[in-house]
């Protein structure tokens, strides 16, 4: 990761990062996925978010408008 990069999103959940990613998107706002595999289990892990540390407070502004439940009722 570049250095001038932070972590803006963290989730054990693959799909709530890409809604992320994909929100920050819209907004225009550059962003990376970085996922961490478990080391037993592959299938599971982290995957983290990552911008550049001059965009990190709109993307954390933009996070915290997201509604997760919307997604997670979709899935059911």
């Amino acid at each position: 990761m570049k250095e001038d990069w932070v972590k803006v999103f963290e989730s054990s959940e693959i799909f709530k990062t890409k809604l992320v990613e994909d929100a920050l998107k819209r907004k225009g706002i550059e962003s990376h996925i970085l996922e961490k595999p478990d080391s037993a289990i592959p299938s599971i892990g982290t995957a983290t978010l990552y911008t550049p540390q001059e965009k990190a407070k709109q993307a954390m502004d933009v996070i915290k408008e997201i509604d997760f439940s919307a997604a997670e009722e979709s899935d059911e």
